[in-house]
């Protein structure tokens, strides 16, 4: 299978909206609606993840740690409007947190900068 990037959010016009736009780049897209579902894809497939914090059915951080664990050095970052403090430092230390909505150019640009 070839390499994509992990596009997990439980917003559909907040995932459709990055996905659209790293799909124009070329870059394959993984789109996951749930913790479950991003959790359940192989790592070892991906060149990075743009996960929410708040995923509705888990924590984006715990989908962080189950694909860290099948690719070890797989770069992750959050898209998220989550503003919990201990919920960011957490996240902050598997990647960068970009705040949704104001920093989706930034986010998209980290997804085209890993996802190649």
């Amino acid at each position: 299978m070839s390499k994509r990037v992990l596009i997990a959010d439980d917003s559909a016009v907040a995932r459709v909206s990055v996905a659209r736009r790293v799909r124009a780049d070329g870059i394959e897209v993984e789109e996951q609606d749930s913790a479950a579902g991003a959790s359940s894809v192989d790592a070892a497939d991906l060149t990075c993840a743009l996960l929410d914090l708040e995923l509705g059915d888990g924590m984006g951080t715990d989908v962080a740690e189950r694909l860290r664990a099948g690719s070890g050095g797989l770069p992750i970052a959050f898209f998220t409007s989550t503003r919990t403090p201990e919920v960011i430092a957490r996240a902050k230390t598997f990647g960068p947190v970009f705040a949704k909505p104001d920093q989706l150019d930034q986010a998209i640009d980290w997804v085209r900068r890993h996802g190649r």
